[in-house]
């Protein structure tokens, strides 16, 4: 074989190769990974893009079409200061109660309690 001959024969073999490859991955591969997703989660977690809307909603290349299940996801709770998640209510009534010399006291603590007043 003769040196052209050799480099026809390798240049014809990587090209008709990735050809192969780009055919094969546009009508098999990728249509076997689309084929497993069968939720929301399973498309976001694919890399698919999540539209901006309420509920969020998920699009694959094939057509499927997923839309996020809002009642069965719990709000998070906001943190606390020191970065813990409280139990009790973030914050507490503004009412008053007025105590017996004269003066008003307001709810603290954990739970919502009134202060002591002054002259007790």
């Amino acid at each position: 074989m003769t040196y052209r001959t050799l480099l026809l024969l390798v240049v014809s073999l990587v090209f008709g190769g990735a050809v192969g490859y780009f055919l094969g991955y546009d009508h098999g591969f990728e249509r076997t990974k689309q084929a497993n997703i069968s939720s929301f989660a399973e498309c976001a977690a694919a890399g698919y893009p999540i539209m901006e809307s309420y509920p969020e909603q998920c699009l694959t290349p094939d057509g499927k079409h997923f839309v996020r299940d809002v009642t069965s996801e719990p709000e998070p709770a906001a943190p606390h200061q020191d970065g813990l998640y409280p139990e009790e209510p973030a914050a507490c009534p503004a009412d008053a109660k007025m105590c017996s010399d004269g003066t008003a006291v307001g709810r603290t603590g954990p739970h919502c309690e009134f202060s002591p007043c002054p002259s007790e």
